[in-house]
């Protein structure tokens, strides 16, 4: 049996545009096992997915031998480094996979050295064209569409239910997912406000997505909503998209979750990240007029608070692209 290693240790939204390589693989390829190494963070959302056999999580590098030992006696045989990592590329040779790839990158003090090439512009073929430089095969990149693991057996009742309970509160539901860990990437939260007053004015209490450390955050946006922030799994959101109307999403992990839902109409808010790249194939986007954009610098920004690509984008601009598209209708 060919037992193939995927290796992507980025973010969750890197993880997520990851797994149509899973699925390109496993339909192409007889006899074949897909193992996939990701952070510990994105491990979740892999779990009960169609097209990969196994999951291994890098937690630290106080665990990377471990991590290793586990590899290796599962005996993939070859390893493909999706993330340019000179660290995944000797964690794959250590635990004795064929590199069908190297990675050469580093990371210090959050500069690259040594990044990997892109193989294509959007991020969902780039990732996916290993299949054909590495193994040859071809495959139709308009029918590349990101899946993440189905959710835990009875849960599909349970967002049933707590659905069916909220459709007493509000219209149409709505999901906002409102911030994202690095600030800079975060739209204002007056203006989040507006928006918030806007659909309450439309009798729509919009239900916005998060982790635990941002149910407090969430509070403090003006208006009446429905917070379940921490309250259901990473999994769970493209079941609970189903039910929605439309969403609304700064970039980040659980954008390109909500990504998975072919039919959801989404507008992303896109500051210094490149929608060209990240953005879903079925998002709006709304991105800062600046002629800095995208920088693609989150890191560090030298404009002052209150003129910075997030803060430029307006409420009115966001209420402007929900009529163009009718979404309250």
């Amino acid at each position: 049996m060919q037992k193939i290693l995927i290796v992507n240790r980025l973010g969750i939204g890197d993880v997520v545009l990851t797994t149509p390589l899973a699925q390109i693989i496993k339909e192409n390829l007889k006899d074949v096992k897909i193992g996939f190494l990701v952070a510990s963070k994105s491990i979740d959302i892999l779990r009960n997915h169609p097209y990969i056999d196994e999951i291994f999580a890098y937690k630290n590098k106080q665990e990377k031998k471990q991590i290793i030992n586990e590899i290796k006696e599962k005996e993939y045989t070859e390893a493909i480094i999706v993330d340019g990592r000179l660290s995944s590329t000797i964690i794959a040779w250590k635990a004795k996979c064929k590199l069908l790839n190297k990675g050469f990158c580093i990371s210090i003090n959050k500069k690259h050295i040594f990044e990997r090439k892109n193989l294509a512009q959007k991020a969902i073929d780039d990732f996916a064209m290993y299949a054909k430089t590495l193994l040859n095969i071809d495959y139709d990149k308009n029918e590349l569409y990101p899946l993440i693991g189905k959710c835990d057996s009875g849960k599909e009742e349970i967002i049933k239910n707590w659905v069916e309970s909220i459709k007493k509160e509000t219209k149409d539901i709505v999901l906002i997912v409102p911030r994202t860990a690095a600030d800079i990437k975060n739209w204002n939260i007056h203006e989040l406000g507006n928006l918030n007053s806007y659909l309450n004015l439309e009798g729509i209490k919009p239900v916005y997505i998060g982790s635990p450390n941002d149910y407090e955050y969430i509070e403090k946006i003006a208006g009446e909503k429905i917070n379940i922030a921490g309250k259901f799994a990473l999994r769970d959101i493209p079941e609970i998209a189903k039910y929605a109307k439309w969403a609304l999403s700064m970039c980040t992990g659980p954008l390109h979750i909500l990504g998975t839902v072919k039919s959801l109409p989404i507008i992303a808010i896109y500051g210094p990240s490149d929608p060209k790249r990240w953005a879903p194939k079925s998002s709006i986007v709304v991105q800062s007029n600046l002629e800095c954009v995208p920088c693609l610098n989150w890191a560090k920004c030298d404009k002052e608070l209150g003129q910075r690509c997030m803060d430029e984008i307006t409420f009115e601009r966001v209420k402007s692209v929900i009529e163009e598209y009718n979404l309250l209708k």
